[in-house]
């Protein structure tokens, strides 16, 4: 019997504009529509792992066009081109696949931009289409093939990101006022949401410079650090400031703090110079928030006169909870309850009337290292001096009169020698009560029920010692907030492990954590939920690898996990896989659902490195390729990797 003949199956039209395969929904983008279409090359980069980037434009609109391994031809910003290909619903918005490139002869003009805020670019609307931005440039960042510049505007701060020009002047934009002109891209989390916003631009040329910073920042007004963050009708407004003062505390490439007339301030900086306490410095930077109170970023400081060293004010631990001193030099008296190294610094542990505080000294050499052992007794009264850094109860701040208190505070000493010891501890200790009650034993029988007591006694003492000891030890081992693993633990238990699997012939695996956005969840809902949404993201981790791993907090929202005996990348790759599934479950923060996603650079020992500086460069090298590839993913790094993309896998 004959089969009944099939009805024609309908063919999809070809779409062949832009703004016709862009506006299709997630459904029809789906069905593969035909297209083809020409237009001018708005953005390319060779250099994305995994793909090469293409946007391309026609009067239509513009639209992101995936390419393949195969060769390209010479083709960049202003290019015509035909491209035929089919849709698909892309990341976030319909994209152009399986394509083919043909370069047409001569160029084009790129699109006249339409001016555009960070909030409608978050809306989504113009994914893809050529834009132009206005802001104040305050930094760029060199990374591999790509300047990475952070604009400010009205609105907010983006970064924006394009191929590194050989010999271009990058450090020129810093403070100055300029019109970018690039393709919107979004960032987008696991379920296809946009969660931030990225210009790509295709060069310097691509550039207004509105208004350049002033050639000598240092000859701007002189500002007195009491007046930053106070009401006036004159703010920066964006740029950099100028300030002026002396010297209290240098560490170099990390920190500079300095005092004035009416107040103190401490500055980041990137600045390797060494300066010495009371020198006469200008410093100029960028004016920002941290944990509620002034300071500069991208600060550089310029010595102007040596002098001599500022007194610092004498304080108690009751009086030091209001704040007044903070950022200023002072000198306060405490009981030693501990000490412990973490992230390459020594951290004091001090009592004084039933307040806890630390005192923060940068690592020096091993020698010293050494001599601090034993000049600084657990229970010796000390004195320290350095500059007062308070840290704000953001839950009391934001909930009372908007006044801002301190939960806590430490003291960021400059060298040992801010260290006094008043007294050091009774010459009574356990072993010297056991030596006397011995004695006693042997020459007066009778007080044997003493003894018992006085036994008593120093069992008791003893306890408490251990558990101090006991309570130091995991403070020194664990991050405060999420419990897991510090840095210093992490380093020793990678040096352990590259010993064990060099001996072995094994190799073990080493993953690079960190979470998408995160300053955007902290901005949007607080300080207090990022702080919920990091614990329950350790957990989770923790949660995804075996018992025997090592999960540590480097800082901020950045983890490592170690993980011993994992025999090749196709194991590595398969755990990393679980941590991306476990985090993929939206996390319950205060009634409200928000999901996260993370981004995990993954190596293997020893294809990553034999020491552990190549193994962390390794991973964070996978990390970044994993954040430029649009996030949310796990990326392998493999030695050639600078020739060769990256395998990689997005989260279902």
């Amino acid at each position: 019997m004959a089969e009944p003949p099939q009805p024609p199956v309908a063919r999809l039209p070809v779409l062949t504009t832009a703004r016709q395969a862009h506006s299709l929904t997630f459904s029809q983008a789906a069905l593969a529509y035909p297209v083809h279409l020409r237009g001018v090359v708005t953005f390319y980069d060779p250099y994305q792992e995994g793909q090469k980037a293409l946007f391309v434009a026609d009067p239509t609109g513009g639209i992101f066009v995936a390419t393949g391994p195969e060769a390209l031809p010479p083709i960049h910003a202003g290019s015509i081109i035909d491209v035929t290909g089919v849709t698909n619903p892309g990341g976030y918005a319909p994209i152009v696949t399986n394509s083919r490139i043909r370069l047409l002869p001569g160029s084009a003009p790129l699109p006249k931009p339409a001016p555009e805020t960070i909030p409608h670019l978050l809306t989504g609307t113009e994914d893809g289409q050529w834009v132009a931005m206005d802001g104040i440039v305050h930094s760029v960042d060199l990374e591999g093939e790509h300047a990475v510049l952070t604009l400010a505007t009205d609105d907010g701060t983006l970064t924006a990101t394009t191929d590194r020009e050989k010999n271009a002047d990058y450090a020129s934009l810093v403070d100055a006022q300029i019109r970018l002109r690039g393709v919107a891209a979004p960032l987008v989390d696991a379920k296809r949401r946009m969660v931030g916003v990225r210009i790509l631009f295709p060069g310097l040329r691509s550039v207004t410079i509105e208004k350049r910073g002033p050639a000598n920042p240092f000859a701007l007004p002189i500002q007195p650090l009491g007046s930053l963050m106070q009401y006036s009708l004159h703010p920066p407004g964006g740029h950099r400031i100028h300030l002026q003062g002396k010297v209290t505390l240098s560490w170099p490439g990390q920190k500079v703090c300095i005092v004035d007339a009416s107040d103190g301030l401490c500055s980041q900086t990137s600045d390797r110079t060494a300066l010495r306490d009371g020198q006469l410095v200008d410093v100029v930077g960028f004016l920002a928030l941290e944990n509620y109170r002034p300071t500069l970023s991208d600060a550089t400081p310029r010595v102007v006169s040596d002098g001599d060293a500022a007194a610092p004010v004498f304080i108690s631990a009751e009086n030091a909870f209001s704040g007044a001193q903070d950022g200023e030099l002072v000198r306060i008296e405490g009981t030693l309850m501990g000490r412990y190294w973490a992230q390459g610094q020594l951290n004091l542990l001090l009592s004084s009337e039933k307040a806890l505080f630390s005192a923060m000294l940068p690592a020096g050499p091993v020698q010293q290292r050494e001599g601090l052992g034993s000049a600084w007794a657990v229970g010796s009264k000390v004195a320290v001096t350095g500059v007062f850094a308070g840290k704000v109860d953001t839950r009391e701040t934001t909930r009372q009169q908007g006044v801002s208190r301190l939960e806590s505070f430490q003291i960021l000493l400059r060298s040992p020698a801010d260290v006094a010891v008043v007294h050091t501890p009774t010459w009574w200790n356990s072993r010297h009560a056991f030596i006397i009650l011995e004695s006693l034993a042997l020459l007066i029988v009778g007080i044997l029920g003493w003894v018992v007591v006085l036994r008593h006694q120093v069992r008791q003492q003893t306890s408490i010692i251990r558990n101090n000891e006991q309570r130091f030890r995991y403070l020194a081992e664990h991050d405060a907030l999420t419990g897991v693993f510090v840095r210093t633990v992490l380093l020793e238990r990678l040096e352990a492990e590259m010993k064990k699997a060099a001996q072995n012939a094994t190799s073990f695996a080493m993953f690079m954590i960190d979470v998408d956005g995160f300053k955007q969840l902290n901005d949007t809902m607080g300080h207090a939920a990022g702080d919920e949404i990091l614990v329950a993201l350790s957990r989770r981790i923790q949660g995804s690898v075996r018992e025997a791993d090592t999960v540590a907090r480097m800082g901020g929202d950045e983890f490592i996990a170690l993980l011993p005996g994992v025999h090749g990348t196709q194991e590595a790759e398969r755990i990393a896989s679980q941590v991306l599934g476990a985090i993929y479950v939206p996390f319950a923060v205060r009634e409200t659902e928000v999901s996260v996603s993370v981004s995990i650079g993954v190596t293997v020992y020893p294809g990553g490195g034999k020491d552990s500086t190549s193994l962390l460069h390794s991973a964070d090298v996978a990390l970044y390729r994993a954040k430029a590839m649009g996030r949310n993913r796990h990326q392998l790094y493999c030695d050639a990797a600078q020739v060769i993309p990256f395998e990689s896998r997005t989260l279902a």
